[in-house]
């Protein structure tokens, strides 16, 4: 019994001992302990929400592409107009609500996260965000990507190795990167997120805070685009 009470009071003072470590780490970023873990916990089930969300819109599409096919075979073809003008179709940005636009896959970290449009504190409190003004993904250019150094998100990026595979996938595409470069810069070097040399292939970007509890500096790792796949064929091999 003796034993059995010492134990437990040496691992109620290792958890303390943990507590207080963590705390001061985040107290000299400007937030507590207890409030950081509630950040974290927010982003977690915000991720949760966007997951249900994207599961929806994808049903929806599915729907939608099976009744448009049935009716095109039940009605001739529209005929043609007279003058095909340009015509502005363009519909608000993807994203623009705060919904997912793709989903980040990085094996080797076991990470799977909805991405969303914008890298405002608000939009990083859903998770990852492309950062505006960066390529789309897989279009030429570099796609950004920024996320809160927070467990789940972010706080194991700097173990992502050169060569790891990064999968971005859209409503229609496997998007292959294979990492290139890993680096750590100031927060006002931007030309990580340049485009990359004439006839390069598209890079992708990610961003997030370095060390751990700080915003001292940017932990970097890019990517360039190896292949596209559809998304309606087999999984990458790289996802296992």
């Amino acid at each position: 019994m003796g034993t059995g009470r010492g134990g437990d009071r040496t691992t109620r003072l290792l958890l303390l001992a943990a507590v207080l470590l963590l705390a001061s780490g985040v107290t000299a970023g400007g937030v507590t302990a207890w409030s950081w873990w509630g950040r974290v916990r927010a982003v977690q089930a915000a991720q949760e929400r966007l997951a249900a969300q994207w599961a929806e819109d994808s049903r929806r599409a599915g729907t939608d592409a099976t009744a448009a096919a049935e009716a095109a075979g039940r009605r001739p073809p529209a005929p043609m107009p007279f003058a095909a003008g340009r015509q502005d179709t363009a519909e608000p940005g993807a994203g623009d609500d705060g919904g997912p636009i793709a989903l980040l896959h990085v094996p080797t970290l076991r990470l799977r996260l909805y991405v969303v449009e914008g890298s405002d504190e608000q939009r990083l409190m859903l998770g990852p965000g492309h950062i505006p003004g960066t390529a789309a993904f897989g279009e030429t250019g570099n796609a950004g990507i920024a996320g809160h150094r927070y467990p789940g998100v972010f706080w194991d990026l700097g173990e992502l190795e050169i060569s790891a595979p990064v999968v971005v996938e859209t409503r229609d595409t496997w998007l292959v990167y294979r990492v290139v470069d890993a680096s750590v810069v100031q927060p006002e070097q931007n030309e990580v997120l340049a485009p990359p040399a004439p006839g390069a292939g598209p890079l992708l970007t990610l961003v997030t805070c370095e060390p751990k509890l700080s915003t001292a500096r940017r932990l970097i790792r890019q990517a360039t685009l190896v292949r596209r796949d559809p998304v309606e064929g087999p999984r990458p091999p790289e996802l296992g």
